[in-house]
């Protein structure tokens, strides 16, 4: 039935033919968005996997909107749509299912799926003065537990995202909902749950709006204890998921399917417990004096233990940059016995109902994490699993902690397994703008493990030819060169200088972002640009709404601004591509993936460094045309696409178009 309803919306009746946009425009109905509703529809109704290149201008969200809608009311379960970047999430909720909800004449239930730390436990909050209120160094603690106690009694949701002033996140952390610590219908706080009835309310949508991390996060929990045994996982039962902007899956599927431990975690949980007698925590009083003993030694343990990991990898390099750890056991996990002994003083006083039930529920979830931190090290350090690639990444400010993260180097099989071949059946439809190379998608369906499934490639509805004219600096010297940036000063110059800003200049690399923008400082201010640089003062999204308000804007960006971003209209009408996006080869998993190629006698060159660049090219330049109105130039200063035997992959993959050389 609901092929039937899909189609019939996207008829020639289309309420949808009826509506204006905010710039008085009629909406257009276009037959490349018929089509893509109706093929979704279809997968939905026959239970099969799709892949659907959908470009720029197609309106695939309505397209994927409308028949998930109406296979949701059919089979009375929510259908998931997930993302990659908030600015989509916001599209789809704020404007793209009120809309829907009138033209379809029906009351859409939706709501947003989101981790359980972004929820305030009032049980945590209610006991914070007696278990963590004394943890805090800073006076302006307690005003804070005293601006969360009034936001508790006005919030509906406890989301930290909705507190117009967010505390620190260390008091959030002490205060927000735990895996591991909930006592769900025992506790009393459970009438008022804000995470129960976030969850309740997931259930009972038709819609349900995630992202890539979340929608992963719940795949690798789902046999796993996720606190209380009443049904409110992280995502309940659903009967179809779309998962649009599928570029990004393979790495943000094989992030949340892998596993990391971290120092600052382990840190945590030990001042959770115990820090000293001027700060006492919930290991305070004599029947504690063997756990507080055991939690000083770990401690003593772990500063020694990370203090010379660390200086170990500055050895390595003093450089930001993730370390790959290669050799099984060439490190031991030295804190294994230390966390082993705490565990099992742990659970003696759990045994023992040693404290009130909330530090008792404390110990329980302290003691959960502390071994799964310990598993993960245990895993690291042995290279247990094989296929995975693991490595070292400072954090924090100063790079003074570190993560150690073990991730697959093929995210194929892991995906077959927990989403394409999942023993509930529910369909999977992968749409982007961006899947194909060339018109081949099999790289990408390799990529994902999702080889032999449906796969649609949609035309763009936009006249290239005569609303892009692409710009090749074939003559200049390669990125590598030390002449490079000085030439590529002179016609960043010329060409921002033609189009009156209105840019983005996108980069690969912080330091050749930041070195241009540095010497150009006087060019910018001379012709009153305004520029803004990733980095610097202002977060992306920010930089995105200046850029739409003032004239003359430029924004120099690297990753974040390649994909994900859509400014329409002559406030964007130039792109500046400085350097083909092929990924940083020496970064672990990017060499682990090459090294597998290599293997197996493949090229990895061309089976994956290629590939990988020309889907990221093909975003770069996907920024300039969002409408039938949009008209500018892109413009490359990498000689490279004219001068290299894989430089026609690239222009292959971009819609035909005016090519001027320079």
């Amino acid at each position: 039935m609901s092929i039937f309803e899909t189609d019939q919306f996207f008829s020639e009746q289309s309420p949808l033919r009826n509506v204006s946009r905010d710039d008085g425009i009629c909406y257009e109905v276009r037959p490349q968005q018929v089509r893509m509703a109706h093929e979704i529809a279809t997968a939905f109704e026959e239970r099969q996997h799709l892949c659907i290149e959908a470009p720029t201008g197609v309106g695939k969200t309505f397209a994927y909107l409308v028949p998930a809608i109406h296979y949701a009311f059919e089979t009375k379960l929510p259908v998931v749509i997930s993302t990659h970047t908030i600015n989509l999430q916001e599209q789809i909720l704020k404007k793209d299912l009120p809309l829907l909800n009138r033209l379809l004449d029906r009351d859409i239930s939706c709501a947003v799926g989101k981790g359980r730390s972004n929820y305030l436990c009032l049980r945590r909050l209610s006991k914070i003065a007696d278990l963590e209120l004394e943890l805090f160094s800073d006076p302006g603690v307690s005003g804070e537990i005293n601006q969360l106690l009034n936001w508790a009694e006005q919030t509906d949701s406890g989301d930290y995202s909705q507190m117009d002033s967010p505390v620190s996140g260390s008091l959030w952390q002490a205060v927000c909902c735990e895996r591991g610590n909930c006592l769900a219908k025992q506790c009393p706080f459970f009438p008022r749950c804000f995470l129960f009835r976030a969850r309740r309310k997931l259930a009972a949508s038709q819609i349900i709006i995630a992202n890539h991390a979340f929608f992963f996060s719940s795949l690798a929990m789902r046999d796993a204890d996720d606190g209380p045994q009443d049904g409110l996982t992280l995502l309940p039962e659903f009967t179809a998921v779309v998962l649009d902007e599928g570029h990004t899956l393979e790495d943000t599927a094989a992030t949340h399917l892998g596993a990391k431990a971290e120092t600052f975690v382990l840190k945590h949980l030990l001042n959770r417990l115990y820090m000293d007698e001027r700060r006492p925590r919930m290991l305070t009083g004599d029947s504690f004096l063997s756990a507080r003993k055991a939690v000083n030694e770990l401690r003593a343990q772990a500063e020694l233990f990370f203090t010379r990991l660390l200086e170990w990898i500055l050895a390595q390099t003093s450089k930001m940059v993730p370390l790959r750890y290669t050799v099984p056991n060439h490190i031991s996990n030295y804190l294994d016995p230390g966390i082993n002994n705490l565990s099992n003083e742990l659970e003696r006083l759990i045994e023992n109902s040693a404290g009130s039930p909330d530090v008792h529920q404390e110990f329980k979830a302290i003691r959960k994490e502390l071994l799964e931190q310990n598993h993960i090290l245990n895993q690291f350090f042995s290279m247990e699993q094989k296929d995975y690639v693991y490595w070292f990444e400072r954090q924090g400010k100063d790079g003074r902690e570190l993560s150690f993260q073990c991730v697959p180097v093929e995210i194929g099989p892991s995906l077959r397994q927990c989403l394409f071949e999942n023993k509930e059946h529910f369909p999977v439809v992968i749409t982007s703008a961006t899947l194909a190379i060339a018109g081949d998608i099999s790289f990408f369906q390799q990529r994902i493990g999702l080889q032999g499934a449906k796969t649609v490639l949609l035309d763009t509805p936009f006249d290239f030819k005569k609303q892009v004219k692409l710009y090749i600096g074939g003559s200049l010297p390669t990125p590598d060169a030390k002449e490079f940036l000085s030439e590529a000063e002179k016609h960043l110059r010329h060409f921002l200088t033609l189009t009156k800003g209105r840019a983005f200049v996108l980069f690969t690399s912080y330091a050749m972002m930041n070195e241009l923008a540095e010497r150009m400082n006087p060019f910018f201010q001379t012709g009153g640009f305004q520029v803004y640089v990733q980095g610097g003062k202002y977060r992306p999204r920010k930089m995105l709404e200046l850029f739409r308000e003032h004239d003359r804007a430029v924004i120099f960006g690297t990753s974040s601004f390649w994909t994900g971003v859509d400014v329409s209209g002559e406030a964007l009408s130039n792109v500046i591509i400085c350097k083909l996006p092929f990924a940083v080869p020496d970064h672990p998993l990017i060499e682990a993936r090459g090294e597998m190629i290599q293997s197996r006698g493949g090229n990895s060159f061309k089976e994956y460094s290629l590939p990988e660049a020309v889907l990221k090219f093909r975003q770069g330049f996907g920024r300039l045309i969002r409408t039938r109105d949009d008209k500018g130039i892109v413009v490359i200063l990498d000689s490279r696409i004219k001068q290299k035997f894989y430089g026609r992959f690239f222009l292959e993959s971009i819609p035909e178009c005016p090519v001027e050389m320079f």
